[in-house]
């Protein structure tokens, strides 16, 4: 599938769909992800990843992103700058909160520091419930724990009030037209 070009301030974007057997895309996605991990948990990143257990932590990161969820790679001018995952929750692909079989789970998204305010976590939103609509959803959800309530509200998802009992956080829920 050809990268979604879209034009963001003069920037060249572009949404790649991660292939995991792609192993350069792989590798380069890794770092992204263990910020992301270290950010969302407030933990050192060497504490989370060790840098002794390479092997274990490529295995781990690898068997994250095969779990039936669909991942996009967001880049601008061809350098990573973040990356969104999303699926539809059924039998071969759960979610973190009980009761929402058949509804669309923004999973995780991520924007490097550097390239935030730019815009792009609205448009990779946009584009998983462009694709989440074609799977059938009219339905999404989310688990927030990193407190970013009015980015999820400007989207026009509610926060439902609800905790998802494993890590916390916030749930919002979105329903299509």
């Amino acid at each position: 599938m050809p990268p979604l070009l879209y034009k963001i301030r003069g920037y060249n974007m572009q949404f790649t769909k991660l292939n995991l057997q792609d192993e350069t895309m792989l590798m380069a996605l890794l770092p992204f992800y263990q910020a992301y991990e270290a950010e969302i948990s407030n933990e050192v990143l060497e504490d989370i990843f060790p840098p002794n257990e390479v092997d274990e932590n490529f295995r781990y990161f690898k068997d994250y992103f095969g779990r039936g969820y669909i991942t996009y790679i967001c880049t601008i001018d061809d350098e990573f700058r973040g990356f969104i995952c999303f699926h539809k929750v059924g039998k071969n692909a759960s979610g973190y909160a009980d009761g929402y079989d058949g509804w669309g789970h923004m999973a995780e998204i991520y924007v490097d520091k550097q390239s935030r305010e730019l815009g792009l976590g609205k448009i990779m939103v946009k584009k998983a419930e462009e694709e989440l609509e074609k799977l059938g959803t009219k339905n999404i959800y989310l688990t927030d724990i990193a407190d970013n309530n009015a980015f999820w509200i400007s989207l026009g998802y509610i926060n439902t009030g609800k905790i998802e009992p494993k890590e916390g956080g916030k749930i919002y829920e979105k329903h299509m037209q």
